[in-house]
């Protein structure tokens, strides 16, 4: 009976353990949508939130789209120059930035165009608020990036966050 239960406990152990591993790869993987159906989410979404007609919902459909392009070339040649081992000087981190903030300007501009000035002034409030919790989750995350520096015993890994 000692045995039977001995393996039970032992099979039970061994099969929770490969299925806490399995989940784990899974953790922090994002969606790998095509900038067609990034662009269709997410002028589903401005529809909702901000009651666009359908010449605005074309509008926000293709701007959506050529960002979602644009954003995954950058990611590849992020990716490639990650895998070459290249590091940046000052001058191209100086220059993706100022490329970063152009965008958001030209983005800003073109939904001010889109928009209506009600449809405007709510999405501007949404940009805030997004943009304070985002503030709010990432101190969360530096605080927890000092309780694994404390664990890890004073060693810290490096966390990059990226702002654009």
């Amino acid at each position: 009976m000692r045995k039977i239960v001995g393996i039970l406990v032992i099979a039970f152990l061994v099969s929770t353990t490969v299925n806490a591993q399995g989940n784990k790869n899974k953790i922090g993987q994002k969606n790998q949508f095509s900038p067609e159906q990034h662009a269709t989410l997410q002028t589903k979404r401005m529809t909702l939130h901000f009651d666009l007609d359908k010449n605005q919902q074309k509008a926000i459909y293709d701007l959506k789209k050529k960002q979602a392009e644009k954003r995954l070339a950058t990611n590849e040649k992020f990716k490639q120059n990650k895998e070459k081992g290249v590091q940046l000087t000052n001058e191209q981190r100086f220059e993706n930035q100022n490329n970063c903030l152009e965008n958001q300007i030209a983005n800003k501009t073109a939904i001010k165009s889109i928009l209506n000035k009600e449809q405007f002034e709510k999405w501007e409030n949404h940009q805030m608020v997004k943009m304070r919790d985002g503030k709010k989750r990432m101190a969360h995350g530096k605080r927890n990036n000092q309780e694994r520096r404390n664990k890890n015993n004073g060693e810290s890994r490096n966390y990059r966050i990226n702002r654009c």
